[in-house]
């Protein structure tokens, strides 16, 4: 879920109520998150808890805006959930674009939260700081900010203190489960710099919680709805391109900050806009998902059918991705398993799917084989030239055709991945599942015993010399 949380013991000087000034430790747990359904507000949940026998008056420093050009501060109050009355600041300013010599108007109301606060010995407290924000489009630097923008995040703010904060968390989470319901897995490798899940992972949510997700946003119309579930059905070729699992170090680079996620998001963002895959990122998160899928797979929508284009080299690691859109409620599922003879294979499978689908593999020489929820496997073929190793359509006809346009001279099976190459991946070495150091160890003992042969085999064959001659001349 697009959550930051951190949990700290903080071992400080705090304030005894009745003892004054000790060394203590508080409980600090923060959890921030981008509200999914409601894109213009930030929410975090704060609870300190005080697990020692003393009250205790904890400091709170509450930052506001400091970085808005002409800021304008006011305050007011609203109720939230429980009734309690609840105070809060609201702020509008600028901030300035120098390159391009505009600016951008912006609003942000947040809610207040005392400068100290008594916990109880053995108690906790809870702050729950929920802020809005509204801002414009770059603008002229000569224009005004728009009348009702303070107003629309005071509004937004009032409404949204009236949702129990455990509500609208659920609310954020559920969406981010429905987004992930689509995913790609891969089997781990311990080779020198190889790309694993956990990175694939971490770079997929980062460049999704910068992309808004308006099928489950409150302010999307039915229509609208309607509109992305089509086009999330339907991606109109995209994708059209390699694999980009094994071959960009741009798109897999290390993030460490906020700047780093916005530039691995953008390059992202025009790779796939520009392989074809404009119309589907539109579609929001899912869009983007479905998009990023198609691209690790080097899978690509053609008019009548899907096709995977991977090189048989490359599939010598297991991958799986699961639940890719096709159709009106289809979801594909295709995996590429690594056997014990080192051969890959090919698996395929619907989770659902409203009308029958077929596939076959590269060349489609063989008949069609109907698709459901049972597993289908296929052998990878390497053709000359090459083509792609699967296709899959709901047109039946189509892919009985489709051998016909798909010319070339040679249609055999791949053959198996070298043994090195498959344990590099599996061990981190190319000796097997046998650990370096006993390999290190039994090369080692081979050569002292080769050693102590050649040093045997010098002395026999010199002493033997030496004894001959001393014979000769004694006689």
């Amino acid at each position: 879920m697009n959550v930051l949380g951190e949990k700290v013991n903080d071992c400080t000087n705090v304030f005894f109520q009745d003892k004054g000034w000790r060394s203590n430790c508080l409980t600090v747990e923060s959890l921030v998150y981008a509200s999914r359904t409601r894109p213009s507000i930030l929410v975090q949940d704060i609870k300190i808890r005080n697990p020692s026998k003393n009250s205790v008056v904890v400091n709170l420093d509450q930052i506001g805006q400091t970085q808005l050009k002409d800021a304008k501060v006011s305050k007011a109050s609203t109720t939230d959930a429980t009734g309690m009355s609840v105070e809060y600041t609201s702020t509008q300013g600028v901030i300035l674009i120098p390159d391009l010599k505009y600016k951008v108007h912006i609003a942000i109301a947040t809610v207040k939260i005392g400068p100290s606060v008594a916990i109880k010995a053995g108690k906790s407290v809870r702050f729950h700081v929920v802020t809005a924000v509204n801002y414009t489009q770059a603008v002229d630097l000569k224009s005004k900010a728009p009348e009702h923008l303070q107003r629309s995040v005071d509004q937004l703010l009032e409404s949204v203190m009236k949702i129990d904060y455990a509500s609208l968390r659920e609310e954020h989470i559920k969406v981010w489960r429905d987004i992930w319901k689509s995913g790609f897995g891969i089997s781990n490798s311990k080779a020198a710099g190889s790309l694993n899940g956990d990175k694939i992972n971490t770079t997929i949510y980062y460049v999704l919680s910068n992309i808004q997700a308006p099928l489950h946003e409150l302010s999307t119309t039915v229509e609208e709805k309607s509109k992305i579930q089509k086009t999330l059905h339907y991606p109109d070729r995209c994708y059209g391109g390699h694999t980009l699992l094994f071959y960009s170090e741009t798109l897999w680079s290390e993030i460490k900050d906020e700047e780093d996620i916005a530039d691995v998001t953008s390059t992202w963002m025009i790779t796939l806009e520009k392989k074809g895959c404009n119309i589907i990122v539109r579609a929001g998160a899912e869009g983007v998902l479905q998009a990023i899928l198609l691209s690790l797979g080097g899978l690509r929508f053609d008019d009548n059918h899907l096709e995977m284009s991977m090189e048989p080299k490359d599939l010598h690691r297991d991958l799986l991705f699961h639940r890719l859109n096709y159709g009106n409620n289809t979801h594909v599922n295709i995996s590429v398993i690594v056997d014990l003879d080192n051969k890959a294979v090919i698996r395929v499978s619907l989770d659902r799917n409203d009308r029958p689908y077929y596939a076959c593999d590269a060349g489609c020489i063989d008949a069609p084989i109907a698709l459901s929820k049972e597993v289908v496997q296929f052998p990878v073929k390497r053709t000359e030239p090459l083509t792609s190793i699967l296709y899959i359509t709901a047109d039946k006809q189509h892919m009985e055709e489709l051998k016909h346009t798909i010319h070339v001279k040679e249609i055999k099976e791949a053959p198996a991945h070298e043994h090195h190459v498959i344990a590099l991946h599996k061990h981190g070495h190319h000796f097997g599942g046998l650990p370096t150091i006993f390999w290190a160890s039994l090369a080692f003992l081979i050569i002292i015993f080769h050693l102590f042969l050649f040093k045997l085999i010098y002395n026999e064959y010199c002493q033997g010399q030496d004894r001959y001659g001393r014979t000769r001349y004694s006689v």
